[in-house]
This record gives structure tokens, sequence and C-alpha cells, in this order.
């Protein structure tokens, strides 16, 4: 794998860093799907919603180019209050999630266009897991998940919730991520299903074996703060402008 030495992971943890964060997600999500197009701010180009006051943000940058290419939320709200359990029915109501901070769906994870296409290095790494056909993407998700389960470890998260497309759930799962499918599909931005998974056990396939892939999720410090960055890093190397691309229906919405 060579995530750790073209990627970095950051949490947005200033007004600032969640900024960029809505500016990039606008991109993918306004600019490229149009699947938001009731929460278009056009002069500020930012796309954010009432859940981000209860998020934690994650960025990615690319070491070569300093270029900001993806990220990923975390919305922290007792299940009942989740997009999930908005969205879908599900099969068996978990317990009653009491304490903040228990109980998070991944939201709003993306890769920028201009970074999904596979290249040589990439595709070779990933090739024996049979993720070759656009490995850049799924190492940047993968980058983004490993640093969303330290975070998670780390301030007492106990269930994670998906939404997410078939495809993309089958790829979750090849990597030895175990998540369950809770609840029957819902037409939600096409075809998506519920899951969910606890984050102590449910990457216990990965560590079973000496794979890249292990080896990745085997790293601690996978995520640094953007309140150690010079504002100037955040401003600058945002793409301009974001080329349509495959695999655009994989981002998570």
């Amino acid at each position: 794998m060579i995530f750790d030495d073209r990627y970095e992971v950051f949490l947005a943890d200033t007004p600032e860093s969640k900024s960029l964060h809505y500016q990039l997600r606008y991109k993918v999500y306004c600019e490229e799907t149009g699947w938001e197009p009731g929460r278009l701010l056009v002069r500020e180009k930012l796309e954010y919603d009432d859940f981000d006051v209860t998020s934690h943000h994650f960025l990615v940058r690319d070491r070569l180019s300093l270029e900001w290419v993806g990220g990923l939320r975390l919305i922290e709200q007792p299940f009942c209050e989740l997009p999930i359990s908005k969205f879908c029915r599900i099969d068996e109501r978990p317990r009653s999630f009491i304490e903040q901070g228990e109980c998070v769906e991944v939201s709003r994870l993306f890769v920028l266009p201009d970074f999904r296409c596979g290249k040589q290095h990439s595709a070779a790494a990933l090739g024996a897991s049979g993720l070759a056909g656009s490995a850049h993407y799924y190492e940047i998700m993968l980058g983004l998940i490993r640093a969303a389960r330290e975070f998670g470890l780390k301030n007492g998260v106990i269930s994670w919730y998906f939404l997410v497309e078939p495809a993309l759930a089958r790829i979750i799962k090849r990597v030895g991520i175990d998540l369950n499918r809770c609840g029957p599909g819902v037409r939600h931005k096409g075809l998506r299903y519920p899951y969910s998974g606890e984050i102590v056990t449910c990457f216990e396939r990965i560590f079973s074996g000496p794979d890249d892939i292990g080896l990745m999720f085997s790293k601690a410090n996978t995520f640094a703060y953007c309140s150690r960055l010079d504002r100037k890093e955040l401003r600058e190397r945002v793409p301009e402008s974001s080329t349509p691309g495959v695999v655009r229906k994989l981002a998570i919405a």
C-alpha cells in the first residue's frame, strides 16, 4: 500500500478547515453529481447541512501536490436522529444510545474526480485484493476509513452505520471490513442499503493475514489536526474544477 507515502489525513478541527470540507463537497455533490441542488450556495460554493453541526470532518491531502483530494464526516447523534434512521427501515432497532458519541454514521465519503483514476503503482499495490480497476479511489477511501476507525476507538464510539450502494458494500467486505446489512434497500440517490458494525470487531478479518491492507490498518496516528497547519495551507491547493469521472456514484451520501 502506498497510501501513507502519497497521502495524509487530517481532522478538520477549525472553522477554516470545515469550510474547506464544505467547499470540496460542493464540487462533488453539487457541481458533479447534482445530488444536492437544494443546498447550493452559489456565491460561497459550499455544501453543508444541519448534521454538520454535530459531525467530525476528515480531509485527505496529496503529499506531492499538496492538493486536498477528498473527505469524510462522522455524524455523531443518537441513533434515532441519524440520517439512516430517517431514510431506512432498520430490521433490528439497536439499543438506545443515550450517551452522545456512542453511535456515528459514516457520511459524505468522497474523492475528487481527478484523484479517482487508477495509477500504475496504486493498481499494483491493490491488485491482489481485486481493487485495481479504480485503485486510487479505494486507497484514499481506505485511508479515510482507517482514520475514522482510530478516531472512534479513541472517543468511545461503539457502533457505526453506513448507507451505501451495493457495489461499494461488496468492496468494503472484500478488503476485510465486516459490516452487516441491517435493513432493506431504499431509493436514495440510487439504490442503497443500510449497514452497521461494531467498531471494535468489524475489522478483525483485516488483521488475520500479513497483507498490505492489514499492515496499513496496523499503523497508529493515522490522522493529524488541521489546527496545526498554517492557515495558508488550507486556502492553497484546492482544485479549481473537477472533471466528471468514473465511479462518481460511489460517493457516500
